[in-house]
């Protein structure tokens, strides 16, 4: 039984563009779409996705012609018409009632890049989708890049990262509307001639990673932290868990079977598989905690059933004496990051973050113990969490912490 045909692929046989497809009659043959410097690579794979679309409907019919671009020129594929504003209104909307929210019930971060998208398309909003190609897209990313913009007061350019997330996102809304009528196959196409920005290209502003933290620098800011902070930065420091992961922290989250390696597993009982970062992926997230990380939690849970947060912002607000300071109920990622930031520049330490802490751990874990190590350490296992400490995965991971604690 013959297999299912490949969909043809525009190839480039010498300094020709041709692709291979079989004949209504079974026959395989070769299409060629011209000389390389008779048109541009977008013009040609513009043409190719739109004699593509039309040859998988009709091919005796496309065949007919004498060459590929007779046939697009002559045939007439239906597509519903809209303007690039249009576009990005239905996708908007569209995100906004499928991605997921955050963990704490904000809206999906994707949602900003969306808004953010249509603010630098601004200038086309009106024009028919057909007509916005790769020379507007490539406008489109020059702006960002000259772009400035106020955070507090201080005045900020757009990263390489967040450029390309951006450029990224209007392809995606193509996509989108491709697979709704919306977009012509050639409009999706002809949007691939603009590549993501390569590191140094354009004087793109890069967000430069802070260089590892050493033990003296950290143990430097720990004494300019506050309790409940020093805390939260030695569990990172310990176990390379994610800095949300240690502002959700509660008792009920951490099993105890193993009195020598405990097991965090963030958010135990809203899934099968935890509430974390990948939980979206059936993939449950296990942290060890060992001797030294059971230390610092012990003092501060009274009862492993309770479902209340470990560190509170109001035991931080009591060690200043300020009690008539309104707190939150936990810590949230951008105030520990803030509150780290304030001990780095008390301790006169250059500045770092607490995922740098992360980066840090798994950085000095490759080294002492090689990449699988690190990998286990910060990876993630699939499994139902009333097996977890049967997993191979897991149990691997408990060995690795354990082994660094000796080592420490």
């Amino acid at each position: 039984m013959a297999g299912r045909r490949k969909k043809p692929r525009l190839r480039v046989d010498g300094v020709y563009y041709s692709t291979k497809v079989y004949t209504p009659e079974g026959k395989r043959t070769s299409i060629g779409f011209g000389h390389v410097d008779d048109r541009t690579e977008a013009e040609v794979r513009a043409v190719f996705a739109k004699w593509t679309e039309l040859y998988e409907r009709h091919p005796k019919k496309v065949l007919s012609y004498k060459n590929p671009y007779e046939a697009v020129e002559r045939i007439v594929s239906p597509s519903s018409v809209c303007n690039v504003s249009d576009l990005m209104h239905r996708y908007f909307q569209w995100a906004s009632n499928t991605m997921r929210k955050t963990r704490d019930g904000l809206e999906c971060p994707d949602l900003a890049k969306i808004r953010r998208s249509t603010k630098f398309l601004n200038p086309y909003l009106d024009w028919p989708i057909a007509d916005f190609g790769p020379d507007e897209l490539r406008k489109v990313q020059k702006t960002l890049l000259a772009t400035e913009y106020k955070t507090g007061k201080t005045m900020k350019r757009y990263t390489r990262r967040g450029i390309n997330d951006t450029i990224n996102c209007i392809k995606s809304a193509w996509r989108w509307g491709l697979g709704r009528g919306l977009v012509r196959i050639e409009s999706v196409e002809i949007l691939k001639e603009i590549k993501s920005l390569k590191t140094g290209q354009d004087d793109v502003h890069e967000n430069h990673l802070r260089g590892k933290i050493t033990e003296k620098e950290f143990r430097k800011v720990l004494a300019k932290a506050n309790p409940v902070v020093r805390d939260m930065l030695n569990l990172i420091w310990l176990t390379a868990m994610r800095p949300y992961e240690v502002c959700d922290m509660r008792p009920y989250d951490i099993l105890t079977d193993d009195d020598k390696c405990w097991l965090y597993i963030p958010g135990r009982d809203k899934s099968p598989v935890g509430d974390h970062k990948t939980s979206r992926f059936d993939r449950i997230k296990v942290i060890p905690l060992t001797k030294a990380a059971q230390k610092i939690l012990k003092p501060r849970i009274n009862n492993f059933e309770s479902k209340g947060y470990i560190f509170k912002p109001a035991e931080a607000v009591k060690d200043l004496e300020r009690l008539t300071v309104k707190t939150r109920d936990k810590y949230d990622h951008n105030t520990l990051c803030r509150a780290c930031k304030r001990a780095c520049e008390r301790a006169k330490v250059k500045e770092f973050v607490p995922y740098d802490l992360r980066r840090t751990v798994a950085t000095g874990t490759r080294a002492l113990l090689g990449r699988e190590a690190a990998k286990v350490l910060l990876g993630h296992t699939k499994a139902d969490t009333t097996d977890i400490y049967l997993l191979e995965e897991v149990q691997e991971a408990m060995k690795v912490a354990k082994l660094l604690a000796s080592k420490k």
